[in-house]
């Protein structure tokens, strides 16, 4: 009985583990079911929870099989490099106690001392410093100051070995002579490309403009699955080198005159441009405040472009393309005489900025002594309809289309008589200073306006190839040659007459005639013009040498605060004398290599000898005025950019002696007569080669030196 029992017993356990084993079979068969479903509907349809996973591994794939292409150089046209390629890295540092290598921290173990340590080198505050390397965080970064970190920055810090302080590297630009043109050249960041790699894009200046030709293509190593790739389709690009129409040495100058300017006025911006008035090639070009592109300091204040962008009212500086309109409709009578001071128009008043008591002149004098009066006067015999076709003749209120991004096209009132009549004296009407250097190219040309431009070419960087090169666009007629003549030859009358307003701007003891015209323009808030000189924009446009023009420079000052001169026309002259006569006389000297400017010591405090070899050891020619004591002053201040072979004038005291001028150009011998107040007469051309005082001799004051010249053979 108990064995059938048994017996039974057995036969149902066996029966159980058989039900159970074909259970376990039948749900392992179901798991098995599903997984594979699952592996053949994700090797169908390549997604899991929306990811799609044929795209993340082609792109893992294709950024280890995409070859970057290299940002191509900008230059200027003497060929030194004035933006080129750099790396640049971000810090940040880990926490985490677990992390180790080779059983060894590979975190933070010292904050305070990390903290200390790397503080300098980043000029950042070692106690923000401490506290975010104090976070219970397991990683952190470290604020602004740890990135964009110069490969300076960079090998210090590595050399210290600091555990946990770890970096990524980016692709960046570097621009050797900081601020200089900085608005023209322009700026870049760092963004990433369709597989995921950082790369540079151009958003500012030049950068931006020509950003596809110096981008290049990027370029694959191999074939992409089954898709045959075509080789030279997909081969790297490098990106084309761009050249541009700027002096390197002219402009080094210009940077240094408008370093003083912008210091000693305290203006809300300032502005000057140089530019060949055969060819329409700006030579020079600078704006302030600027910007240094390394370290984007002083950006917020000025990313507007001043030269295309900054459309202003002009002011008196118009009143030359009124004169061309009235030359050349024949309503131009110079000699004909008008009431000056005020003029009514529709209850309106015009009014001379001179004041209401200058009585009787003539319209010679009106554009002399830039008369607002006479040349409303003028635009009612014109007429408005006239008036507006000359306007438009001289493409103002329409883009250049120069080389940089974001042009304005400028704006007018002109529905009622007393709009009309401002217009031709430069308000209620704003333009660009590329559309004034446009404008006055008519003059120096024979009636034909040449376009503005910056770009001279672009070249492979591989082969040195030339793949685009610039020429020179004639844009407009707008006046006869006679016209541009008598123009010229009006515009000499504001240098040469004794109550010319731009008096200040001869040259005629360089030789030269200058032909110019002074602006003043009120500066409008709220629909109401501002009163007085430091709410003005002041200006001058000079055409040298007047009888064939070689170069036109537009000089800007927008509300001063200070006057550091008796007249704001002097301190704009500080500037255009100096950079005009470099222009003119000193192009053949312009340095050829690609050595960069660089920021000279400041050696005043020193004796005459001791700041003589600092100077000299850095490559610079040195010239001294006076021969005692120690130097007060040099013509080109510490921290300024100079390039080797540029001449420095030292200021001591005493009594000056004569140089050797043998090879000096005018321009320097000029500003070192200045300097030592002795009076320079000139003969030829080129470089010195004879002077009449020996080297070595003392001078009085106001003697002469008599310096012959020739050009080089």
């Amino acid at each position: 009985m108990k064995q059938n029992k048994r017996r039974q017993l057995g036969k149902k356990i066996t029966g159980n583990a058989k039900m159970f084993g074909l259970l376990l079979g039948l749900f392992a068969l179901i798991i098995i079911v599903i997984m594979g479903g699952r592996l053949f509907q994700i090797a169908g349809i390549k997604h899991v929870n929306n990811h799609d996973l044929s795209a993340a591994t082609r792109l893992t794939f294709m950024q280890k099989s995409t070859v970057p292409a290299t940002r191509g150089q900008i230059l200027s046209s003497n060929g030194s490099i004035l933006a080129d390629n750099s790396t640049v890295y971000d810090m940040y540092a880990v926490l985490d106690k677990k992390q180790k290598v080779n059983g060894k921290p590979d975190y933070v173990t010292d904050a305070k001392k990390t903290a200390e340590t790397i503080a300098p080198i980043l000029n950042a505050d070692e106690n923000d410093l401490y506290q975010q390397l104090s976070s219970k965080k397991l990683q952190v970064e470290l604020g602004t100051k740890a990135k964009n970190l110069s490969v300076d920055q960079y090998n210090q810090i590595k050399k210290l070995n600091l555990p946990g302080i770890k970096f990524t590297a980016q692709p960046a630009r570097y621009y050797p002579n900081n601020r200089m043109a900085s608005h023209i050249i322009g700026l870049t960041n760092s963004i990433a490309n369709k597989v995921g790699q950082k790369t540079l894009n151009g958003v500012l200046g030049i950068e931006a403009f020509k950003n596809k030709a110096l981008r290049g293509q990027d370029g694959l190593t191999t074939t992409l699955g089954s898709e045959v790739q075509d080789s030279k389709k997909n081969q790297v690009k490098n990106g084309d080198n761009v050249t541009l129409t700027i002096d390197e040495k002219l402009q080094a100058t210009l940077e240094n005159r408008m370093d003083v300017l912008y210091a000693g006025t305290k203006a809300k911006s300032a502005a000057a441009f140089v530019m060949e008035a055969k060819t329409g090639k700006i030579v020079a070009a600078t704006q302030r405040p600027n910007f240094d592109p390394n370290t984007q300091d002083g950006l917020s204040d000025a990313w507007e472009n001043m030269l295309n962008q900054a459309a202003f009212e002009p002011g008196s500086t118009m009143k030359t393309m009124t004169l061309a309109a009235a030359i050349q409709e024949k309503k131009w009578q110079p000699n004909s005489t008008y009431q000056s001071g005020t003029l009514d128009i529709n209850g309106q008043k015009v009014t001379d900025s001179f004041g209401n008591n200058e009585g009787i002149l003539t319209y010679k004098q009106a554009f002399e002594r830039s008369s607002n009066v006479g040349f409303a006067k003028i635009e009612q015999s014109l007429g408005a309809k006239t008036w507006k076709k000359y306007l438009n003749r001289f493409h103002f209120l329409k883009k250049t289309g120069m080389e940089l991004p974001n042009e304005q096209a400028g704006s007018m009132s002109f529905d009622q008589p007393i709009d009309q009549a401002n217009t031709s004296y430069g308000q209620a009407i704003r333009t660009t200073p590329a559309q004034m250097l446009q404008a006055y190219s008519a003059f120096a040309n024979k009636g034909t306006m040449v376009k503005p431009y910056l770009v001279e070419k672009t070249t492979d960087p591989l082969t040195g190839k030339t793949t685009s090169s610039a020429k020179t666009q004639k844009v407009g007629t707008p006046v006869s040659s006679s016209t541009a003549k008598e123009v010229l030859s009006n515009m000499e009358g504001v240098v040469n007459a004794d109550d010319g307003t731009a008096k200040q701007y001869s040259l005629s003891d360089a030789g030269y005639q200058v032909a110019a015209k002074t602006g003043t323009a009120q500066v409008a808030e709220n629909g109401k013009y501002l009163d007085g000189l430091t709410n003005a924009i002041h200006s001058v446009m000079a055409l040298v040498p007047s009888d064939n023009p070689r170069y036109i420079m537009y000089v800007v000052v927008r509300q001063p605060k200070n006057f550091p001169d008796a007249n704001i026309q002097i301190t704009l002259n500080n500037v255009f004398r100096p950079v005009m006569l470099q222009a003119l006389n000193d192009k053949d000297a312009t340095v050829k290599s690609a050595t960069k400017a660089e920021p000279l010591p400041d050696v005043r405090g020193q004796n005459i000898e001791n700041a003589k070899k600092t100077l000299t050891d850095m490559g610079m020619r040195v010239a001294v005025v006076g021969t005692k004591g120690k130097v007060h002053a040099q013509s080109i201040k510490g921290g300024q950019s100079a390039i080797k072979g540029q001449l420095v004038i030292l200021s001591a005291d005493g009594k000056s002696q004569a140089q050797d001028f043998t090879g000096w150009t005018k321009n320097e011998i000029l500003s070192w007569g200045y300097l030592a107040g002795v009076k320079i007469k000139l003969s030829g051309s080129g470089y010195a080669t004879k002077q009449s005082v020996k080297a070595g001799q003392g001078l009085s004051n106001h003697q002469t030196i008599e310096l012959t010249f020739k050009e080089k053979e």
